[in-house]
């Protein structure tokens, strides 16, 4: 009987994204057009949940350096995008029976009823759009929807930078980052090499300035000093890669002396 061999295949990090999407994400999202009007924190648990596998970083690690890093965006922004699409779709349509349907649904909103299109209402009144409900035979119901989804990653951007500006945890990831973006690196750059440095970026690590922070062990962030070296510094990653002694050979082999020297 002849011996059938496996040969894993291994997908790099967008692919596995796009992968996300394709199959995971399009079922959470599954009718989201009749159901998806809350950010549903179930939902984006199970998708933060996956980016932090496939980057190999603690489940404590914060949710906008992962959003950051892979270029990713709450998976309500597209839920709201896709109930703005359907609601578009409603106005062009030439369909009797779903025209008196939604004509009864806005009777009843307006008498205060909580159904279906008073909740379009809430969201397009949310992001800035209470004109497009009021007046929406002014509205390019044929390219409204994109639009709107453009307007809500505005939105969320604009959170997003404030808290990567003020988290303690994120110090150094607001020097280098900042923007919504998926990282290059996360596909040219070896695993083995490619793991520590998200790592290190997302401060996903074990040094004292992460570590202090945590538990029974949790000290104020002046404390967290170097174990390893006499030099009463902070333990954090510019300690570490440029002054702790321990290192010093690792840093003369791969890092240029001008940046430490």
């Amino acid at each position: 009987m002849p011996v059938i061999e496996y040969t894993e295949i291994q997908f790099n990090i967008n692919t596995m994204v796009n992968l996300f999407d394709a199959f995971l994400g399009s079922t959470l999202n599954y009718a989201c057009e009749i159901w998806g009007f809350s950010k549903n924190k179930n939902i984006e648990r199970v998708h933060l949940k996956f980016c932090k596998l496939l980057l190999k970083v603690k489940s404590s690690t914060s949710n906008m350096a992962i959003y950051g890093e892979l270029g990713r965006y709450p998976l309500y922004i597209n839920r709201f995008g896709r109930i703005i699409k359907y609601w578009s779709k409603i106005h062009l349509s030439e369909n009797l029976i779903v025209s008196k349907l939604y004509q009864a649904m806005l009777a009843d909103c307006s008498n205060g009823a909580l159904n279906w299109a008073s909740r379009v209402k809430f969201i397009l009144d949310t992001y800035g759009f209470s004109n497009v409900w009021h007046n929406p035979t002014s509205v390019d119901f044929f390219n409204f929807h994109n639009v709107f989804k453009k307007r809500a990653i505005e939105v969320f951007y604009h959170s997003w930078s404030n808290s990567i500006s003020v988290s303690p945890s994120l110090r150094l990831y607001c020097y280098y980052k900042n923007t919504i973006a998926y990282e290059n690196y996360l596909d040219f750059v070896p695993k083995k090499y490619r793991i520590p440095l998200s790592q290190l970026r997302l401060s996903s690590h074990a040094l004292r300035i992460e570590s202090g922070r945590y538990g029974n062990q949790r000290i104020d962030r002046h404390l967290r000093t170097c174990q390893l070296c006499s030099s009463t510094e902070i333990e954090d990653e510019y300690h570490c890669i440029i002054i702790c002694p321990l290192y010093d050979s690792i840093r003369k082999k791969f890092i240029k002396p001008y940046y430490f020297v």
